[in-house]
């Protein structure tokens, strides 16, 4: 019996302070981050410290996710960064949110 991937969903909103909290996941499991709907329509990038494939882990390197878009559509709903979880260990992400200029 083929057992299917877990996914955890977490869900990123302005001014929220998650930095103190501590998540469990499990190794094989898949985080997706996705906007929340105080940013969605903004520019966000989310970054981890969890190690890039056949890199080894070091907490102070941080590289930014790549969103996906399932649907293909520029929709902010839909899109989400992920991690698949391989190994074990403690981790870090954060986020930062880009304001557009626009010049007049």
């Amino acid at each position: 019996m083929e057992h299917s991937k877990q996914v955890r969903v977490l869900l990123l909103n302005d001014m929220e302070k998650l930095d103190k909290r501590l998540f469990r996941l499990e190794q094989g499991f898949e985080l997706q981050f996705r906007l929340g709907p105080t940013l969605q329509g903004k520019d966000v990038t989310v970054y981890s410290n969890y190690p890039l494939p056949g890199n080894v882990y070091d907490r102070q390197t941080f590289h930014p996710l790549q969103w996906h878009n399932p649907t293909g559509r520029e929709e902010d709903s839909d899109k989400f960064c992920k991690l698949d979880l391989k190994i074990a260990g403690s981790f870090q992400y954060h986020f930062m949110q880009y304001e557009q200029i626009q010049s007049i």
